[in-house]
């Protein structure tokens, strides 16, 4: 087990894996799904490819991860102690594209 920062690092390269050449220079990638590098839905991470001016090639990622404290589960709070499945702790993003092509 990472922890909540140490599983950064496992979730740029689920991106990376899982986006491949479709992740272009100036999108920006939320994610908080355990099975794509979180740690639990709460802990929701935004991630940045940095390209070279005019590439899509990545020289690097920018991540960030914040801790929220209600993700919409059953109950108010993080990891309600009556759900069942993940679903019902809150919203699971496996990959979600919150800027594409320049849009937000």
């Amino acid at each position: 087990e990472y922890g909540h920062l140490g599983a950064m690092q496992e979730a740029v390269k689920w991106q990376i894996q899982h986006l491949g050449k479709n992740w272009k220079n100036g999108e920006v990638i939320v994610s908080n799904h355990p099975s794509s590098g979180g740690s639990h839905l709460p802990d929701i991470t935004v991630i940045t490819p940095v390209c070279q001016d005019g590439s899509d090639e990545a020289l690097f990622y920018v991540a960030s991860r914040g801790h929220h404290a209600d993700i919409g589960g059953i109950s108010p709070g993080s990891m309600p102690p009556f759900s069942v499945t993940l679903e019902e702790e809150g919203a699971c993003i496996s990959s979600f594209k919150l800027v594409e092509n320049g849009i937000f």
